[in-house]
């Protein structure tokens, strides 16, 4: 099987890499603007679409068009509209989406590990970091594909209510660099913290149910369950907390499951209606973040 590879900037060469020690592909090519390249060039049957989020749309439609396999980095689309509108122009080919964290060991093991902790009450999740700062496009285009595809993995595919927004402007471009989002996904109250204007990378989760605590830290690749929660009516200061350390290359199964749909004709776990189910979450967060006023 031959690869190639549209777009080589930040995450491209990323997959460069990670592509060469794939099982079963014999060859990449590198279609870069930078080299001065463009879709016309692609050689081989099967792409990886890792340009600007802007441009995902009318790349993977022309894609289709040429009859090609396509892996497409997170988003699909900007809109809903447009994920639509992709599903049109797919027939029989492969359509992954580059929703990484459904192949991430650890993601895996926190739902493994939710009945241990009961009727899920509240998630925190902060996805925050330094860059990479994004002039054209929000928190929520750039980073928020993650937490949408994780929450709806770890409980299912429903329709966010209740959702409140608020966002800061701390550069003089029309983006927002921090969103804070609080809704409630089929009953559970979720908040989420979106920025790459923060002095530190973090990527948490801390899920409370009603007999227990998961949290997870993915930049330690740390995951906690904490359990005895309660003395009576009071805390239990000394709770049982278990430890768990789950080795994972998620960008490896990731293209290794792309490699294993083209060849084996199987569906991939984030397949078109994946990134439509995403989308349609999405959609709900940027239309009350277009209604809040931003903080400068």
């Amino acid at each position: 099987m031959k690869i190639s590879l549209l777009g080589a900037g930040y995450w491209g060469s990323k997959i460069a890499k990670e592509l060469a020690t794939i099982p079963g592909v014999e060859g990449t090519e590198i279609v870069d603007i930078k080299d001065g390249k463009s879709i016309d060039d692609i050689r081989f049957d099967n792409v990886i679409v890792a340009t600007p989020a802007w441009e995902h749309q009318k790349q993977t439609i022309e894609l289709l068009k040429r009859n090609k396999n396509l892996y497409v980095e997170k988003p699909l689309a900007l809109t809903l509209d447009e994920c639509n509108e992709i599903k049109t122009y797919l027939k029989d080919q492969t359509l992954m989406v580059g929703h990484i964290f459904l192949y991430n060991g650890r993601v895996h093991k926190v739902k493994e590990l939710l009945p241990q902790i009961g009727k899920v009450q509240f998630v925190e999740a902060n996805r925050l970091n330094w860059g990479r700062f994004q002039k054209k496009i929000s928190t929520l285009t750039s980073l928020a594909p993650h937490d949408v595809s994780i929450l709806d993995y770890f409980f299912g595919n429903h329709a966010y209510t209740d959702v409140q927004h608020t966002g800061y402007k701390f550069s003089s471009y029309d983006q927002c660099d921090r969103d804070e989002y609080q809704f409630k996904l089929n009953g559970i109250d979720i908040k989420l913290n979106l920025s790459w204007y923060y002095p530190e990378k973090i990527r948490t989760y801390t899920i409370i149910g009603e007999k227990g605590i998961i949290f997870w830290d993915e930049e330690n690749e740390l995951i906690r369950l904490t359990t005895n929660l309660w003395n009576s009516d009071r805390f239990n200061y000394e709770p049982q907390t278990e430890n768990f350390f789950v080795p994972t290359n998620p960008l490896k199964n990731e293209l290794k499951e792309f490699v294993d749909c083209v060849t084996g004709g199987k569906k991939p776990i984030s397949n078109i209606e994946n990134a439509i189910n995403v989308a349609q979450n999405l959609e709900i967060l940027k239309k009350i973040s277009n209604k809040t006023e931003t903080s400068n």
